[in-house]
């Protein structure tokens, strides 16, 4: 009867452990989450204490907004130039850092510290790098027969120069992710598929690509999502131009609320971002996810 009483008792314990977690969650996230929402159907500035509602006016305006399917466009080709270089990147990398020797503890160095170092210090480094007149990059060009490119400059070319440095940070994180991933391979299946003649791409696309499919699934997922919220890059490094070739949604989204004063227009674009990112989630999570092979 004791042991009962006490089974009952400790039936709250677990919600007095979420409960704090549960606080931050409302107050981070579904607070404002709401707040924007309703917030996006109003004409609110920001700052004065007068707004009225709109209703769905905000998004018939956004899809009709040329600049923001431009920056929609943007953000796709960025994650086009960014995701598969990051991953198959990373996922070289790891194959030679599996390895032990001096070798792979350079690469694991200096593929890490990018990821640890900050976006606006990489940001910052980056565009000494890409200057057209200074810049490391041009000069190595140049040694090369290559002429003198405007990186950052030229239309053309300035959306190039923001993936460069984002693949350079980007491509840590999935090592990282996939090299924890081969870690976690069985050696026997490797031993037995060479015993059985199977070469180093056969083994590499027949055997690992398939084990490490969670990991993959998983860089997946988080590199679209971080490439959608990309800003700080664009920010630093072009603001946008030149001529909008690198406005990028989340930085027209910050123009319209913090430049314009737009503030229901830019909570409009947010709730429409958050939906699409959702959406995207949900057909990787159905198309792709039921393909992976968990051990």
């Amino acid at each position: 009867m004791t042991s009962l009483r006490l089974t009952r008792s400790r039936r709250w314990l677990p919600a007095v452990f979420l409960a704090p977690s549960m606080m931050l969650l409302c107050c981070f996230v579904f607070y404002p989450t709401v707040d924007a929402a309703w917030t996006s159907l109003t004409n609110w500035n920001g700052i004065s204490s007068y707004s009225s509602f709109v209703g769905l006016r905000n998004y018939v305006d956004l899809f009709h907004d040329s600049v923001a399917r431009q920056a929609l466009w943007n953000t796709c080709w960025y994650t086009a130039l960014t995701l598969p270089v990051s991953i198959a990147l990373a996922f070289g990398v790891a194959l030679l850092a599996l390895r032990r020797g001096v070798i792979s503890r350079i690469l694991r160095l200096a593929f890490t510290v990018p990821f640890v170092v900050s976006i606006p210090v990489v940001s910052v480094v980056w565009v000494w790098i890409l200057d057209p007149n200074f810049g490391i990059l041009n000069y190595g060009l140049s040694l090369v027969g290559i002429g003198k490119q405007d990186w950052l400059d030229q239309s053309s070319l300035a959306m190039v120069g923001i993936a460069i440095p984002s693949v350079w940070r980007q491509a840590g994180f999935f090592m990282l992710i996939l090299l924890a991933g081969l870690k976690g391979i069985d050696p026997s299946y490797l031993e037995a598929a060479t015993l059985d003649g199977a070469g180093f791409w056969t083994r590499t696309f027949r055997l690992i690509l398939p084990l490490l499919s969670p990991q993959l699934f998983f860089c997946l997922i988080f590199g679209v999502i971080d490439s959608f919220q990309v800003f700080a890059q664009v920010d630093l490094m072009t603001q946008g131009g030149p001529l909008n070739s690198t406005n990028v949604l989340v930085y027209d989204l910050y123009q319209e609320g913090f430049s314009y004063f737009h503030v229901g227009y830019a909570c409009a674009m947010a709730v429409v971002l958050m939906l699409g990112l959702g959406a995207v989630t949900l057909v990787q999570q159905r198309w792709i996810g039921s393909k992976v092979f968990y051990r």
